[in-house]
């Protein structure tokens, strides 16, 4: 498994660093958008077994989130979520099995928003002034906390974190989740510096994106577990889905948007 891991990163990790810190803001779009709408396939068919209309309906409303995300229309937000419940509560009228069926709702509407309406936020964190150093800063110590999470838990484990989600890891596995994310802080405003990030804030916002890495990752245990799954696809070999791999991305990227949007740093 470790073989297989170390093989994709090889392979994926320099694609992904010359689409942030190099590539076009349509092609980076483009793939953002591809990897969501795997995502909200993935999940669909997590949370939504063996109903192919129910799934197909969460996908097309998460890829209309993700579409008022894309392209910044925030007035056609309220529209895209009223149709969207509006329209899932008179399909459910149609629908003799009631309770089935707004649970079913329930669970499209959450597909929808957590895999169609978050992530997205990375390609406009990535057109902002200073997007492409800030976008590459977020992924860096993300995926350091990643990786700094499965060396600490493989080499140092010993005390569940939290069994009841995820049994596998570990307080050690968090601690060195942290370490790596705020080391590749420093590293990453080395190589490529954030406009507005000074020295004494990058192991303050590392530090907060590794704990923000964790909680994705948690979130998306909390999901597999609840529809009985072990992992959420098989396209990345050694990784899983497309959601196993962008869990510890969505809230660091979303924070982060938010946090450069709003500061106007």
């Amino acid at each position: 498994m470790l073989r297989d891991r170390l093989a994709t990163a090889a392979v994926g990790v320099p694609l992904l660093v010359w689409l942030i810190c190099f590539g076009p803001a349509w092609l980076f779009a483009g793939v953002v958008l591809a990897v969501t709408a795997i995502g909200l396939g993935e999940y669909a068919a997590m949370a939504l077994p063996e109903k192919p209309l129910a799934q197909f309906l969460a996908v097309l409303a998460g890829l209309a989130f993700a579409g008022v995300v894309v392209l910044h229309r925030a007035d056609a937000l309220g529209l895209v979520l009223i149709v969207s419940v509006v329209g899932g509560l008179v399909l459910s009228l149609l629908d003799p099995d009631i309770p089935g069926a707004t649970e079913r709702l329930a669970r499209a509407m959450i597909a929808a928003v957590y895999a169609g309406f978050l992530l997205p936020h990375a390609v406009s964190l990535r057109v902002l002034p200073g997007g492409a150093p800030w976008t590459f800063f977020v992924v860096a110590c993300a995926m350091a906390a990643d990786t700094g999470g499965y060396f600490g838990g493989r080499f140092f484990g010993r005390t569940k974190l939290f069994p009841r989600i995820s049994p596998k890891k570990t307080v050690e596995g968090a601690i060195g989740a942290l370490l790596g994310s705020v080391a590749f802080a420093y590293l990453a405003r080395l190589v490529f510096p954030p406009p507005g990030l000074g020295l004494h804030e990058t192991p303050i916002l590392g530090l907060g994106l590794g704990v923000l890495a964790q909680l994705g990752d948690l979130v998306e245990s909390m999901v597999k577990r609840a529809y009985g799954a072990k992992d959420s696809g098989w396209i990345f070999p050694g990784h899983g889905g497309v959601l196993d791999r962008v869990d510890s991305l969505v809230l660091p990227v979303v924070f982060t948007y938010y946090l450069v949007a709003g500061l106007g740093l």
